[in-house]
């Protein structure tokens, strides 16, 4: 096994990419540190600042940095080669970790807009130079708020991974988003959008340029999309400033998620964008990606039970229908 740590290897049977083998640096029993190295003063015990935010006195406000026990690892070819009927590769990639504020368990309602404006653009800026990297084929952002998510570190922060490979549900979204296109000659997101505006019984909150609604067959109780109302396939091409880029998002997100946490207190946050087009790829793939992808981030709650078809087949209980949902969300406080 490549650098005797862990490899790519792809299933034949579903196409899908799985990690084999133990990292190298990962403890067993991997717990939260006694003291948070995300805090100010402790700056030394994670890898240098990449890139960060600073304020008018020269501190960081949002900082960016390696995670210290990578899932992907940056350096080196892809070394893709074949066993038989079997693939695999290096597990090439990036892993890191943006600290969203100097201060320790503060949660994203507790954010003012333009604080969370500011993590958005600090994220825009490394998904950009990310993709100026042709090895890495997709840039995936997550946040995992509270241990059910498992968050291990209360200090608020999320993580960017970059890989070699378009990560399976992002590939049948895709898929499914050009076959829409290439029937209707419409993008899929911009009908569900119509569609949800119009029937208005799963909206959580309007805004002139984006919206937040419970998608029609969620997968988690009180789930919720935001979308930009107007068609934009990528993130990076949200506009850094005014109500309809980051500040606008910002705004929403914000409202969004103290809404859900008087409901559910522990959720993931996962961009869903587009896969990266300066990446080295078959030639052709992807052809209408400006036309048919629309950019936009899913909010998962977690609760402490996992439905047993869910954890076994992958098949998805949800005792919450969406317009339940969405009713409860517009009803709870937006701050």
């Amino acid at each position: 096994m490549s650098g005797g740590g862990r490899e790519m290897r792809l299933d034949p049977t579903t196409r899908t990419w799985i990690l084999v083998g133990k990292p190298l640096e990962e403890p067993e029993g991997k717990q939260a540190p006694e003291a948070c190295p995300f805090c100010p003063g402790r700056e030394g015990e994670t890898p240098p600042t990449i890139a960060a935010i600073t304020g008018p006195d020269g501190a960081w406000r949002v900082r960016c940095f390696p995670d210290r026990s990578p899932v992907f690892r940056i350096e080196g070819p892809l070394d893709r080669s074949a066993e038989g009927l079997y693939d695999r590769m290096r597990n090439v990639g990036a892993h890191e970790v943006i600290v969203e504020s100097r201060e320790h368990a503060r949660r994203p309602p507790q954010f003012s807009d333009t604080e969370l404006a500011d993590v958005l653009r600090l994220i825009q800026g490394r998904v950009s130079d990310l993709h100026r990297d042709p090895r890495f084929r997709y840039v995936l952002l997550f946040r995992n708020q509270g241990p059910l998510a498992g968050s291990l570190i209360e200090h608020p922060h999320s993580h960017l991974v970059a890989t070699p490979v378009i990560p399976r549900r992002m590939e049948q979204e895709l898929r499914w988003a050009k076959q829409h296109f290439d029937y209707k000659e419409r993008c899929l997101a911009c009908d569900i959008l119509h569609q949800e505006l119009r029937d208005g019984r799963r909206l959580v909150e309007v805004s002139p340029t984006f919206v937040a609604f419970c998608p029609f067959a969620p997968r988690f109780p009180y789930e919720t999309w935001l979308f930009p109302r107007r068609h934009q396939h990528a993130f990076p091409r949200c506009a850094p400033d005014g109500e309809a880029g980051l500040p606008g998002l910002a705004a929403l997100l914000r409202r969004t998620l103290a809404r859900i946490e008087h409901l559910v207190s522990d959720y993931h946050v996962v961009l869903h964008d587009a896969p990266n087009e300066q990446a080295e790829r078959p030639a052709g793939e992807w052809t209408t990606l400006r036309e048919d992808f629309h950019w936009h981030l899913e909010i998962l709650p977690r609760t402490a039970r996992l439905a047993r078809l869910h954890r076994d087949e992958e098949f998805y209980e949800n005792p919450v229908p969406p317009e339940e949902a969405a009713a409860a969300l517009r009803d709870a406080p937006a701050a």
